[in-house]
């Protein structure tokens, strides 16, 4: 028997449309056509900045623009001056307090050292006149070494996240460094426990296989205004084994005046996987960590998946658990999201947003799956892609009881391969009102008309491979109860809503990038959309 599941049908009038989303777009710019987007900054109430790469032809340019949020017009574009060595990279470009910040490492191969540079370019266009060396770390190999760069709300701090080892036999260690914005004066340096672990991102993927990070390790990090770091860990629990893995997770809380974190293991039923959390602070001295649990059981005739959200609050003054909840979808949940307890060990689940709205707190993840392909040429060797389907936002709410109220889902069908690396983007935006979660993205032109049907399942919509052919699109999903209303905001026939800025692995922005810029307010923001080289921004605004 079909059934509704969570979506509700809608008829997509012109004037629903225009009471929900309005869209304001911008002049094409007269930008050359190889200089590629790679992704949109932050900035103030008049302007902001993006990044751009135009890596056609003879070498690689690197490019720090701003634009005017009344025009949406340029205000300068900049180019940054780099060596050209090969083991030299821009590892993370950020925006705070009116300038732009671009981190560089740079391998010395004869000194065996890694170091991590910034330059930085102001609110007037000025470059500062060299780049300054912020950290050196020692190691026999580039790959070695991973750096992981963050800032506090308040965006007036950056803490450098260091994953290191000297060398093959060595075992990684992790450091935590805090510097000031402005002159990136150090703050602090603190070693933590080499438990914390990492997950090496490769530059090259023959180095070290395909698959160089693992289900356990470093899995999420806060960064508050008082200078306090939050951390999150999963390992493997001590009955673990080859055949059947067990998994834990922890939270850790370093105090800006201490040498030791404090650690407390997130407690569940079950040994669940967690592969990644989200935090937000709280109301008296509450911190919130959300994210997604799994737990595959391996058995003879079928495995038993289950799968779940769940939330902790801690307690940030004797760092003790305030409360938690935990939510295991049920099979009408996974139905819902095209899935069952069959088919989950192949999803996986990401959270990507913590929303404080009056009393509750609303989570917004993804569900997607992950393929790896091996693809051989004529001369035998090996090459591999991963081949990526985002399925599903899912939306929970968790009442100021500190109960899952409910867990709705709304379709996202974007299919995408990548070569030679793994990586997750984010293909869609979320943003919360006093009334709703809108969520926005690209979505196959057949599913609108799905949606219209009483009766359909979700095994009735459509993927989306190109964009240009697609409908930039919105759902609203009602704080109070959870229903929702899916829209059309424009047509994707000439300039396009474009969620991904760059898929060259030596360029990819981090997973948590954001795809728009804030305006002066909550429903307002600034998106990025192309046709073929030629670019414009749109100014969206939610009704």
């Amino acid at each position: 028997m079909k059934k509704l599941f969570f979506f509700t049908t809608m008829l997509f009038s012109s004037m629903l449309l225009m009471a929900q989303v309005e869209v304001k777009n911008g002049p094409e710019l007269d930008n050359d056509r190889d200089n590629r987007m790679n992704r949109m900054l932050g900035g103030d109430d008049k302007s902001f900045y993006c990044y751009r790469i135009r890596s056609a032809g003879k070498g690689t340019s690197y490019f720090v623009e701003k634009y005017s949020k009344a025009t949406l017009k340029p205000e300068f574009s900049k180019e940054l001056t780099m060596d050209g060595e090969r083991r030299t990279k821009i590892e993370d470009v950020q925006y705070a307090s009116g300038t732009v910040y671009i981190f560089i490492r740079s391998y010395d191969k004869e000194a065996k050292e890694m170091s991590l540079y910034f330059q930085s370019v102001s609110s007037d266009g000025k470059i500062s006149a060299k780049k300054q060396e912020i950290l050196n770390i020692s190691s026999d190999h580039f790959e070695f070494v991973d750096f992981e760069i963050y800032q506090n709300p308040g965006k007036t701090k950056f803490l450098v996240k260091a994953f290191h080892k000297e060398n093959r036999e060595d075992k990684y260690k992790t450091d935590f460094i805090l510097f000031a914005a402005g002159k990136m004066e150090k703050i602090w340096e603190k070693r933590v426990d080499g438990k914390v672990g990492g997950k090496i991102k490769p530059i090259f993927t023959f180095a070290f296989g395909p698959d160089t990070d693992n289900d356990i390790g470093f899995i999420g990090l806060h960064l508050d205004d008082n200078d306090n770091v939050y951390y999150a860990t999963s390992y493997y629990a001590k009955n673990s084994t080859d055949k059947i893995k067990r998994y834990k997770a922890a939270v850790s809380m370093l105090e800006a005046k201490s040498e030791e974190p404090k650690t407390t293991e997130l407690t569940f039923e079950e040994d669940y996987l967690v592969k990644d959390v989200e935090f937000s602070m709280g109301t008296n001295n509450q911190l919130v960590i959300g994210g997604f649990v799994k737990d595959v059981i391996e058995r003879k005739g079928s495995d038993l998946v289950k799968v779940g959200i769940f939330s902790f609050t801690m307690n940030t003054v004797d760092w003790t658990i305030a409360s938690q909840a935990v939510k295991i979808f049920d099979d009408k949940i996974l139905t819902a999201l095209e899935s069952s307890a069959k088919k989950s060990k192949f999803y996986k689940y990401k959270l990507d947003y913590i929303f404080h709205v009056g009393t509750d707190v609303y989570y917004v993840g993804e569900q997607y799956s992950e393929t790896r392909v091996s693809n051989n040429n004529q001369y035998s060797i090996s090459s591999y892609s991963y081949v990526y389907e985002y399925m599903d936002v899912i939306v929970a709410k968790l009442n100021a009881s500190g109960k899952f109220e409910w867990v709705k889902n709304t379709p996202l069908r974007n299919n995408l391969t990548l070569n030679d690396f793994k990586h997750v983007f984010k293909q869609y935006i979320a943003v919360a009102t006093d009334k709703a979660i809108y969520i926005l993205n690209n979505e196959n032109e057949k599913n609108m008309e799905i949606y219209n049907k009483a009766d359909f399942e979700p095994k009735d919509l459509k993927s989306m491979t190109k964009i240009h052919g697609s409908h930039f699109v919105y759902s609203t999903v009602a704080l109070s109860d959870g229903k929702i209303k899916h829209g059309l905001i424009f047509v994707n026939e000439e300039y396009c809503f474009a969620p991904i800025q760059e898929r060259n692995l030596q360029f990819v922005p981090p997973p948590s990038t954001e795809i728009f810029v804030w305006g002066s307010n909550a429903n307002e923001f600034y998106i990025y959309t192309e046709d073929k080289g030629r670019d414009r921004f749109a100014k969206v605004l939610l009704k």
